[in-house]
C-alpha cells in the first residue's frame, strides 16, 4: 500500500485468469505465476500504480462436468443447476 501510494505514474491492472482450472497443477502453472510477479514488478519499478485482482473460483465446473459425464442421458435430460449442484 505504502508503495503504490507512493508511486506517481499511471495506473497499470493485472487482472489473472482462474486459477488451475484444468486438470492438475504443473510447471505451466508456476510459470504463469512468476511471469505475472515479473509483470507487477517491473511496472511497480518504474513507478506506475499496480494493482493485481486475483482470479475467481471456478473449480466447481470440472466437478460439474464429471458429473454430468457419468449419468445417463434421461438422467441428465430433467437435471436442473440447482439439482446437479
Amino acid at each position: 500500500e505504502k508503495i503504490y501510494e507512493s508511486n506517481t505514474g499511471s495506473k497499470f491492472v493485472l487482472h489473472d485468469g482462474p486459477p488451475y482450472a484444468n486438470g492438475d497443477l504443473h510447471i505451466g502453472h508456476a510459470l504463469n505465476k512468476i511471469l505475472k510477479d515479473f509483470i507487477n514488478r517491473y511496472h511497480i519499478l518504474a513507478g506506475r500504480k499496480v494493482r493485481f485482482v486475483p482470479g475467481w473460483d471456478c473449480h466447481g465446473l470440472p466437478i460439474e462436468l464429471k458429473v454430468l459425464q457419468s449419468m445417463k442421458a434421461d438422467e441428465r435430460r430433467g437435471l436442473t443447476p440447482i439439482a446437479l449442484r
